[in-house]
């Protein structure tokens, strides 16, 4: 995998050149899957000019970028944390809501992997604190069977659409916090 560093500047630079405000009004207008698809690509091409890119680089980029759309989309959400001895890349709202209502969170995962044994033992972890398999939603390069929802990084690009996918599932729940999103 590229260096963190190398990869945070290659994700700010498209997120640049595409522009911020842009950005924005795309999501709100629903447009992200084309915001995504773009910046997303626009990244792949760069770290291709170098070497080729690695799934765990598809999987480090594509997280970055998710991380920046849900904050600047003012998504809820925790990133990053450990859970019941289970790593969460991403809880959306959060992981206190998923203790309460377990319905009520998507747990996003970055297997960052192409092993498919290594991708189904996380599942099987992430799976102890999310019963509903609806709710967790695994970022990977290709499509592979597995009993959740599967966004993929290769051809399709299915991963385009996680953030209306998000916006869609946080619409339909109760939020017990006040709704500031700018969407």
């Amino acid at each position: 995998m590229e260096n963190v560093l190398e990869l945070s500047e290659i994700i700010y630079s498209a997120i640049s050149d595409y522009g911020e405000q842009r950005i924005l009004s795309d999501i709100v207008q629903g447009e992200s899957p084309d915001v995504i698809k773009v910046i997303f690509e626009h990244c792949i091409l760069n770290l291709e000019k170098n070497e080729t890119v690695e799934s765990d680089t598809c999987g480090a980029v594509a997280e970055g970028l998710l991380h920046y759309l849900l904050t600047v989309s003012m998504i809820p959400s925790q990133r990053k944390t450990l859970f019941q001895s289970v790593e969460i890349d991403i809880a959306v709202p959060d992981t206190r809501t998923l203790t309460a209502s377990p319905q009520d969170v998507i747990i996003v995962s970055f297997p960052k992997t192409d092993n498919v044994e290594s991708i189904k033992s996380q599942i099987e972890k992430i799976k102890k604190i999310q019963p509903n398999s609806n709710n967790i939603w695994v970022v990977l390069e290709k499509d592979i069977p597995v009993e959740t929802r599967v966004y993929t990084l290769k051809d399709t690009i299915t991963f385009a659409n996680i953030v209306n996918d998000l916006i869609s599932f946080l619409s339909t729940k109760k939020q017990s916090k006040l709704k500031i999103f700018k969407i």
